[in-house]
């Protein structure tokens, strides 16, 4: 009796480990599919580690960072990035980029402000000049990269050093106190949110749409992935690229414009930097410097991950300046990927 006891419980554990073994396996494998899941697209890296901030500065911030004025003021501060990125997904899908656009967001919020304020005009008119010349300005980018065949990198680095001293020289630091007839589409509050918040979701939603589901813009893509190819299969692409640029060079005017109006004043540095943030958050959102991938979405994933990483570091009381490191850093991390990504893809 003692012995097969003995065996029936030696068989029993031998089994109990053969069952362990298994299911570790299979939880491992699982794991490995997982995370292989998370960094084979961009945008779902970035949704996780926006979900894994937010639960870690909940729990080290409860009073102050899980609250609506909290949440609202991230929001609010995507505005302006969130517009901005919706172009600068549409360049660099076709492998092309756009340095400029803090340096047309300041000019765009100054002309609008400069008329409205020394001529008089009214606002709603002002602002459609304002966005003129963002779409002015964009052309003068597409028409040097696509008919002088300058590199982007070299035309809007020009063009933003241009931009700016256009910008200082019309107003010099800026502009105060703009007429309610602008200020109001900044500071109008629609279901608890500013105006540019709304602005801002129909412009990502329209860019999506128009990224995603017409022929016209998805050339962008085709420029992108093979220049060659597309001209050959009959896409116009210095047209294509140049609209890509008045599109980009709008929006960045538009952002300019709605900054302004909110804060009721036109500075001629506000937009130093966004140029920046807005290809790091591109490249986040999935973008390549390459061409050919990206999306809108993708993007606006990428601006909500930078600012609440400034919002995070706000609360951890690390200094401001800190953030234009930080941003800097995700940068160059970003770029890393989707180079080692490029490369084995290869």
């Amino acid at each position: 009796m003692n012995t097969e006891t003995g065996s029936q419980g030696h068989t029993v554990g031998r089994s109990g480990i053969a069952g362990r073994a298994p299911l570790a396996e299979r939880l491992a494998r699982l794991t490995r599919e997982t995370a292989l899941w998370f960094l084979e697209s961009r945008p779902r890296l970035i949704a996780l580690l926006i979900i894994v901030v937010v639960l870690a500065m909940a729990a080290l911030y409860p009073s102050t960072f899980p609250t609506m004025p909290n949440a609202k003021a991230v929001l609010l501060n995507t505005t302006r990035n969130s517009i901005m990125v919706c172009g600068m997904m549409m360049l660099l899908a076709a492998g092309a980029f756009d340095l400029s656009v803090g340096s047309v967001l300041s000019l765009a919020g100054i002309v609008a402000g400069t008329l409205s304020i020394g001529l008089g005009v009214p606002g709603p008119i002002a602002a459609l000049c304002a966005l003129a010349t963002g779409a002015g300005a964009g052309l003068i980018n597409g028409l040097l990269v696509t008919r002088l065949r300058i590199n982007p990198l070299i035309v809007t680095l020009g063009t933003m050093s241009a931009f700016l001293g256009l910008t200082q020289l019309i107003s010099g630091s800026g502009i105060d106190r703009l007429p309610a007839s602008l200020t109001v589409f900044g500071q109008t509050v629609l279901f608890g949110f500013q105006l540019p918040f709304w602005i801002a979701i129909t412009v990502v939603l329209v860019s999506w749409f128009l990224m995603s589901q017409t022929a016209y813009f998805r050339q962008l893509y085709f420029i992108g992935g093979n220049a060659k190819a597309a001209k050959l299969s009959g896409i116009r692409n210095a047209r294509v690229l140049t609209v890509a640029f008045m599109i980009m060079g709008t929006l960045a005017a538009l952002a300019g414009v709605l900054d302004a109006a909110r804060l009721s004043g036109a500075d001629s540095t506000a937009g130093a930097g966004s140029e920046l943030q807005i290809v790091t958050a591109a490249v986040l959102g999935g973008a390549s410097l390459e061409g050919g991938e990206g999306t809108v979405l993708g993007g606006v994933l990428g601006v909500l991950f930078i600012a609440l990483v400034q919002n995070s570091l706000l609360h951890l009381g690390v200094g401001v300046f800190w953030q234009n490191i930080v941003t800097g850093v995700v940068l160059i991390i970003a770029v890393g990927l989707d180079s080692v990504t490029h490369r084995e893809s290869a």
